[in-house]
């Protein structure tokens, strides 16, 4: 007898490459790419994220490595005020601060520390997440975060496929020419953005992996991670999803990282997130003491 399908399974290239319990972790992208990453850090992992906070669009990514590798420092001439808070265009409202000092204080210790990791990573992992991006109209900039500043302050645009292949590129580049034995991978976030607007957000993630794979024919040594097709296809079911329908619930967010640690570490890191864990679940049943 046929045995029965429940899923349809993801297959693809892995390329054969296993890191270890050493291996120094960078990344940068979505708040998917964020959960990723703080599963290896608090297991012990060495490393950093998101120097700017989340970040959505390839253009901000790419801006954000380019500052790091040019050691280039944020100034207070870049920072501004809306509604008795200091924001960056450059920032997620994470740095955000009713004081300017502590807001470029944060921006700066943030550039500093994980440009220090990046010149030791033996692994960065680039996680975009949309297409869509919000122009300043003032200046012509794309924003990482709009900061709640008025609608009619922007031009809300996709960007094409080949400008996400050059900020993506740009960012391969950048990287290389500070690291150059760090190997990168691509993963593309499986969050859904406009929930009003389900066929944007369809477009909008068919352009990046249109980017995505021309940078992956084009540097044959990157490497690819499905998160997308995972939670699309073998995760199909709203079961797999927070109350919000658009982001990957915890189960989900744990069996896509059980399976990027089977796909590309070896067994000492997979048994050093183990003992993490049977220690936080330890932890957890401790009784309290009389």
């Amino acid at each position: 007898m046929e045995k029965i399908k429940l899923q349809t399974p993801v297959v693809f290239n892995s390329r054969d490459i296993k890191f270890s319990s050493q291996t120094v972790l960078c990344g940068i992208g979505s708040c998917f790419a964020k959960d990723i990453l703080e599963r290896f850090f608090d297991s012990g992992f060495r490393g950093a994220q998101n120097p700017n906070g989340i970040v959505y669009n390839a253009v901000s990514i790419f801006e954000s490595l380019k500052r790091i590798v040019a050691n280039e420092s944020y100034k207070m001439e870049e920072f501004f005020e809306h509604n008795g808070i200091f924001h960056s265009w450059t920032h997620h409202g994470s740095f955000s601060s009713e004081s300017i000092n502590e807001a470029l204080t944060k921006a700066n210790a943030a550039r500093s520390e994980f440009r220090e990791f990046l010149n030791k990573c033996n692994l960065f992992i680039i996680t975009p997440s949309s297409s869509v991006v919000y122009e300043y109209i003032t200046g012509r900039k794309i924003v990482a975060n709009c900061h709640k500043v008025p609608n009619n302050k922007f031009e809300r645009r996709l960007l094409s496929p080949e400008e996400n292949y050059k900020a993506l590129s740009d960012a391969v580049h950048v990287i290389k020419s500070f690291n150059s034995s760090c190997r990168i991978l691509f993963t593309l976030s499986p969050v859904r953005h406009y929930p009003g607007e389900l066929i944007l957000n369809s477009q909008s993630k068919a352009h990046l992996l249109t980017a995505i794979h021309r940078c992956l024919h084009d540097f044959p040594e990157l490497l690819y991670f499905p998160s997308y097709e995972i939670m699309l296809d073998e995760l199909r079911d709203y079961r797999f999803y927070n109350e919000d329908m658009l982001h990957p619930n915890e189960l989900a967010r744990k069996i896509i990282f059980e399976r990027f640690l089977e796909t590309y570490f070896d067994s000492s890191a997979k048994q050093l997130i183990e003992n993490n864990e049977k220690l936080n679940l330890s932890s957890k049943h401790r009784p309290l003491n009389s």
